[in-house]
């Protein structure tokens, strides 16, 4: 490997504050669009709607991810597939608590469908559950001994295989099975991350990520990246947003935004390895130190998630129950956005100091039965709510929102 680049030896180690920085701005980024999405009604604007969430979304998240696979001091199977596991559990939890119970309480009290619907929303295709998936999948990679190149490959032939099953694999008539299949690949139901179509940035930030350590000259690097990735995949949207490409959904859409298809997803890659080198000659023009905040934006990146959400979801709920409508105006809701990124900081070092919750560090008997209610309870709401549901909230029907 040794190169004008790279080394043979270890040289990069350590957190990387271009890659912190990146997460921090993920971290803000997100919590304004869900705030503005979820609980305004006319608050978030249209172009950052649909196309700045393009290339600074959730596969910035998830390439982030990958490229911290590969720092991951224990790189055996086993503690990839106990990842997987603890990321589907915690998914299915924070599912409980900000979709099923708000909206169950609010079922009950009101008896009506929306509420309901929203409760089954206990099963969705969200991040952390994609997360948890790509964690099972690269345990089941790495006991095969598949090389980074070849895991690369792979997620592209995933991808490629999603969008031909958008075209041509109809979405089974019944919701739960249509659900469950959304797991991996785009159905009518609400699959927001499917693993065939998403695990392209995981492997791609894996690929990327253990590259990483062996960079001697991260400066000159920086600059061969800007200068490939930037034209690239700038002219890519450029033909994208100017030319219609019907084979591809439209940019900008639901469909194309969840399933981000091959071409797309090559392109964002290529455009957030550009950027992740942009942000490294930033910090080296400020002298190579990041505030204090930006390091807590992304050392708890997964807090900042789980967090943030219990401060969004069961809100609409009770903003829907109580006066049948979100959050008016734009000021408001971008207020609301300041106090959900406070609130967040303030409960994280809260916990961090007194509380002491790690979900994912439980161990033993504390560990089993809190992944044996966690699942219990998601069959039992399943059950409850599934022959009770007239319309399924997805997605595709913007969730039954008034």
């Amino acid at each position: 490997m040794n190169s004008r680049f790279f080394s043979n030896e270890k040289v990069n180690t350590g957190r990387q504050p271009e890659l912190d920085l990146l997460k921090a701005l993920c971290v803000v980024g997100m919590i304004f669009v869900h705030v503005l999405l979820d609980l305004s009604e006319n608050a978030m604007p249209t172009v950052l709607d649909d196309y700045g969430t393009e290339l600074f979304g959730a596969a910035t998240f998830m390439i982030c991810m990958g490229i911290g696979m590969g720092y991951m001091r224990n790189q055996t199977p086993k503690a990839y597939l106990m990842r997987g596991f603890s990321l589907l559990t915690i998914g299915q939890f924070l599912n409980i608590v900000r979709n099923s119970i708000p909206n169950l309480i609010a079922w009950w009290a009101t008896g009506k469908q929306f509420f309901i619907a929203n409760a089954m929303l206990i099963l969705q295709s969200d991040i952390l559950s994609f997360a948890g998936l790509a964690f099972l999948l690269m345990a089941l990679f790495k006991k095969c001994g598949l090389k980074k190149e070849v895991i690369l490959g792979i997620s592209v032939v995933m991808s490629f295989f999603a969008l031909a099953a958008w075209h041509y694999v109809p979405s089974p008539s019944n919701y739960l099975a249509s659900q469950l299949l959304g797991y991996f690949i785009i159905t009518d139901a609400e699959a927001y991350f499917p693993l065939l179509c998403y695990f392209i940035f995981v492997a791609f930030g894996y690929f990327v990520g253990l590259y990483y350590p062996y960079i001697k000259d991260k400066n000159a690097l920086a600059n061969r990246v800007m200068l490939i990735c930037f034209p690239v995949s700038f002219a890519y949207y450029y033909l994208r947003l100017t030319r219609e490409w019907s084979w591809l959904p439209v940019l900008g859409s639901d469909t194309q935004y969840n399933m981000k298809p091959t071409p797309d997803a090559i392109a964002t890659c290529l455009f957030t390895l550009g950027f992740l080198a942009l942000l490294y000659k930033f910090v080296r023009a400020i002298g190579g130190e990041l505030p204090p905040l930006v390091k807590h934006f992304s050392k708890y990146i997964n807090n900042y998630y789980c967090i943030h959400y219990m401060l969004v979801l069961p809100v609409q709920t009770l903003l829907i129950a109580l006066t049948g409508q979100l959050l008016p105006g734009k000021v408001i809701p971008l207020l609301y956005c300041f106090f959900v990124t406070a609130a967040c900081y303030f409960i994280i070092e809260a916990n961090e100091k007194y509380w002491h919750i790690h979900f994912a560090s439980l161990r033993g008997a504390k560990a089993a039965v809190f992944v044996t209610v966690v699942w219990m309870l998601t069959v039992m709401i399943v059950l409850y709510c599934y022959p009770r549901i007239e319309v399924f909230a997805n997605v595709w029907n913007d969730y039954l929102l008034p």
